[in-house]
């Protein structure tokens, strides 16, 4: 297995915790190249993500050379990006690459920078002003007012109730996500584990009518926090195939990046180094991990075109700001490297 140590090198495999790592490492390798060797070619799909840890590397898109070289500040970001090569790769001198799995970096990475968003928090809890009627409270969640009529009908249809005693644990940090819960009687905490899994940190105070659970059926991640009982507490849950129908569909409108116009707020997702390194012309970087409280920065009277480079951390950045009431597209896919030609 590849030693996680040379993960903090990369960006941006160098924001993940050290579980995280060795997650990604077990999907990882290290390749020796010889001078005269091709990595891979221009125009090949990209199953893995490459990166530069010794040697000297030629980039060749068609037109224009350039010569990459191990330890200087450009080897820090991957040889090629983007879900196809828009570049061939040459060995110049003899050269070690890191080799990582791409599918698995980007599920690890959308996890890891989600952590604070598992819960559908929609303002203070914990007050005694809070609704008691938990459909009244459901229903102002700005995210139902894109789903159409049938399909709230249908989403009351298909919840199931459920009961837990004070100090039971609802979801369980690192379980596969299998279903959506609404509270109805009732509060939950929602902690994080450290690396270690010896310590938490409350992230939210949930009570009626608040949902949680989303972000693993959002990603197809597992569970990023836990979430327990502080009273006697009720549910209704969906499970995982009625929200992907009845809730993930509907909200998440989908757009390519030939729509978005001068009337959208273009939003890059990603971590600020990935965005420094390359971003579509024009959009502002509000990485996901702390979409959050950059929100604020937002007009919430235009609408946002949310991007990073596969789609994913996007999905789920467009259904938070969707929760917050704004009028988010995800750009459909992703954005190839190609066209993020911008860098500052």
């Amino acid at each position: 297995m590849v030693n996680i140590s040379l993960f903090k090198n990369f960006v941006p495999l160098g924001a993940l915790l050290p579980t995280d790592r060795a997650e990604l490492a077990k999907y990882s390798r290290v390749g020796t190249y010889q001078s005269g060797q091709i990595l891979f070619s221009r125009g090949e799909s990209a199953q893995t993500v490459p990166f530069l840890i010794s040697g000297e590397i030629e980039l060749f898109d068609g037109v224009q050379a350039r010569v990459v070289r191990g330890d200087t500040p450009e080897a820090r970001n991957a040889l090629a990006a983007g879900l196809r090569r828009a570049v061939t790769a040459t060995c110049l001198k003899t050269a070690q690459v890191l080799i990582v799995d791409r599918e698995h970096m980007d599920l690890i990475l959308t996890w890891s920078q989600t952590g604070g968003l598992v819960v559908t928090d929609h303002g203070a809890s914990g007050r005694d002003d809070e609704p008691q009627d938990w459909m009244t409270a459901l229903l102002q969640n700005h995210a139902f007012h894109r789903i159409p009529p049938g399909n709230i009908a249908q989403l009351f249809a298909c919840m199931q109730s459920a009961r837990f005693a004070a100090g039971d644990v609802v979801i369980q940090q690192g379980e596969r996500g299998d279903c959506y819960y609404i509270l109805t009687e009732g509060r939950v905490q929602v902690v994080q584990q450290d690396a270690d899994g010896m310590n938490e940190q409350e992230v939210s105070v949930l009570g009626v009518g608040r949902g949680f659970g989303e972000e693993a059926l959002l990603s197809g991640n597992p569970r990023n926090a836990t979430v327990r009982a502080l009273t006697d507490i009720a549910v209704m849950k969906i499970d995982a195939q009625d929200f992907e129908r009845l809730l993930k569909a509907p909200v998440l409108s989908q757009m390519t990046l030939d729509e978005v116009t001068g009337d959208h707020q273009l939003i890059d997702v990603r971590l600020r180094e990935e965005f420094a390194r390359g971003h579509v012309p024009g959009a502002i970087n509000l990485p996901l991990a702390h979409l959050r409280e950059l929100a604020v920065q937002l007009d919430v009277r235009r609408p946002c075109a949310v991007y990073c480079d596969s789609g994913r951390r996007s999905a789920s950045a467009t259904y938070l700001l969707c929760e917050r009431g704004f009028d988010a597209l995800l750009v459909a896919g992703g954005v190839p490297a190609e066209l993020m030609t911008e860098s500052d």
